[in-house]
Formats: structure tokens, C-alpha cells, sequence
């Protein structure tokens, strides 16, 4: 039986170095500093309002479909203070994550120098010199053996970013707005920028 399993894991990874699959982010699970909204066990069925408004503000439990115009008044209430610190702890989350960020972290748009765009690719840069890995999908309609597939993973050397894509790399430095380089392809360069899309 342990002959068997070790037989199976074998073939499994010949197949998946065959596919040209990558490694997976050598990083293990971190739970989440916000937990997701859990809502209570009594949701929708609690009959006082909520909100911070006191007095004898009723609803009666929530049995049925009610359309918007049926509302009178105000229908949304005021958030608790559970509710605020936990919108509060989302929006820092967000903010210390985008800190964190490395400088590729983000959706981007290869354009040639005529601004014709050529590529849309997305990469999770975390910074602080963990690996850069995404996606990267043709935009520019000339047919092409590869459509789409994995960008990276990707590094630095010294001041210019390499990007490495299915049928090219991408060499990249800083620009005013965004980055600029070539996209080298079949050993051909060509001039690009690189953008934040819309």
C-alpha cells in the first residue's frame, strides 16, 4: 500500500513539472488581522432596532421580501459601536497592507510607444523582499502561441525590475507615472510602458 502511494506522489509531480506548473508561494497560512463579519445567531430575527438611537424603536421580524418603497423614513441605521470598530479595523488593515506593499504590487497595462496596449498583467508584490508572482493576459489582438499564463517570478536586479512571462520577460524601471523598459520577445526588444490601468 505505501508502495503505491509513493508510486502516485511520483508520477503527480513529473506531471506537474511536465505542465510547467510553478512552485506555490513557499509562505504559510497567517490568519487575517480583522476577522470576517460573523453575524450573530438572532440575524434578522432581533425585534429592537439597532443603532445607537434609544426609546422604544421597534421592528418586527423580518418574515418576508420588503421592497425600498415600503421603508418610511430612514433605513438604515446608525452602526453600534461593535460595528464601528470592526469597519474601523478593516479600513486599517487595508491601509497597513497597502504600506507593506512592494512597488509591482497591483494591476498593471504594457503599452508599446505608440501607447497601443500589448499586455494587462497583475502581481501580488508584498515587499520587504518576498517573492512576486501573477498573471499576465494578451490585450493586442495579433494571434500569438500563448494567450495568457503566470508572470514571474519576478526580481530585481539593481534598479530594474524582470518580469519573466510565459514567451518573454519584461525589463522595467521607475518611471514619472508608473514603469517604462522593454518587453523582450523571441530575443527582440521593444520599447514599453507600463501603467496602472484607466
Amino acid at each position: 500500500m505505501i508502495l503505491l502511494a509513493l508510486f502516485a506522489a511520483a508520477s503527480m509531480a513529473q506531471a506537474s513539472q511536465a505542465a510547467g506548473l510553478l512552485d506555490a508561494t513557499p509562505e504559510t497560512y497567517q490568519a487575517p488581522v480583522v476577522r470576517p463579519f460573523e453575524p450573530p445567531s438572532d440575524f434578522g430575527r432581533e425585534t429592537e432596532a439597532q443603532g445607537d438611537v434609544g426609546g422604544d424603536w421597534r421592528r418586527s421580524p423580518l418574515t418576508h421580501p420588503v421592497v425600498v418603497e415600503a421603508y418610511v423614513g430612514d433605513y438604515e441605521v446608525s452602526p453600534g459601536d461593535v460595528q464601528t470598530a470592526y469597519d474601523q479595523g478593516v479600513a486599517q488593515a487595508e491601509i497597513d497592507a497597502d504600506r507593506r506593499a512592494g512597488p509591482l504590487d497591483g494591476r498593471w497595462r504594457v503599452a508599446d510607444a505608440d501607447g497601443k496596449p500589448l499586455l494587462s498583467f497583475a502581481l501580488t508584490d508584498r515587499g520587504e523582499g518576498r517573492r512576486i508572482e501573477g498573471a499576465w493576459r494578451r490585450l493586442d489582438a495579433r494571434a500569438a502561441s500563448t494567450a495568457d499564463g503566470p508572470a514571474g517570478p519576478a526580481g530585481f536586479d539593481g534598479a530594474a525590475a524582470v518580469v519573466p512571462l510565459a514567451d518573454g520577460e519584461l525589463h522595467l524601471r521607475a518611471a514619472a507615472h508608473g514603469w517604462s523598459g522593454e518587453l523582450v520577445q523571441n530575443g527582440r526588444a521593444r520599447a514599453v510602458t507600463v501603467a496602472r490601468p484607466g
